[in-house]
């Protein structure tokens, strides 16, 4: 037990990490108020949710039954947010919808090509992958356009050290927690430096997301093509 809850602790807040940055860097870029902010973050960890419950668990031939998380790519983000400034965030969530259902159609025949894909080309598509999300990154230290001030550059470098220096020195299970004693301390140092606040934010405690909080969706094949 001693060992699993930090890992545990780590998952969870790795796993809320991801979809709360990814909603301001979108928010951000799009211009949302607080209320459109806090509509679209309910509804993406509901959905993270749903889908990591669905890859957990499994129902019948869908889902890998291991504790996987499903959260916002970075790739598709920045796709999401260039759809969404050059058609309006409904296309953009047609689109959304769009790609998840050719995906789930070619599925089947991933599965059977991709034995005939060596190491190479496969560490290729993972790397292409990483260096496309480098941007999406770099944006939620800077803001989209780069106006964040200098202390959230050093904020984000020294949370990168903290992590890196525990991985790199530390052993056992606090090496294995790297993640979640670098994200304990970079929310230290922006407490302490004033880039943080634990004050509670506007709001009911309580109440059901909209899982549509652009709208109906509206498709658009052209614009769903990258």
């Amino acid at each position: 037990v001693g060992r699993l809850v930090p890992l545990a602790l780590q998952h969870v807040l790795a796993m809320a990490a991801a979809p709360v940055s990814t909603v301001f860097l979108t928010a951000t870029a799009l211009r949302l108020s607080p209320a459109e902010t806090a509509s679209v973050l309910s509804a993406v960890l509901v959905l993270c949710g749903a889908g990591s419950l669905l890859q957990s668990l499994g129902v019948g031939n869908v889902g890998a039954r291991l504790p996987f998380v499903m959260l916002p790519g970075g790739a598709a983000t920045a796709l999401f947010i260039q759809i969404s400034a050059d058609h309006g965030p409904a296309v953009a969530s047609g689109s959304v919808l769009l790609a998840a259902a050719l995906l789930l159609a070619v599925v089947p025949l991933y599965g059977r090509i991709v034995r005939l894909f060596p190491p190479l080309v496969m560490g290729v598509t993972v790397l292409l992958i990483g260096i496309a999300m480098v941007r999406v990154a770099a944006q939620l230290i800077t803001g989209p356009t780069g106006e964040t001030a200098r202390g959230s550059v050093v904020l984000a470098g020294a949370t990168v050290a903290v992590t890196l220096a525990a991985y790199l020195f530390l052993r056992g299970v606090w090496r294995q927690s790297a993640v979640l004693i670098g994200m304990v301390a970079g929310t230290a140092i922006a407490v302490v430096g004033g880039l943080g606040t634990f004050s509670p934010a506007p709001g009911s405690g309580f109440s059901l997301p909209a899982l549509f909080p652009y709208g109906a969706p509206r498709f658009d094949v052209l614009a769903a093509l990258p």
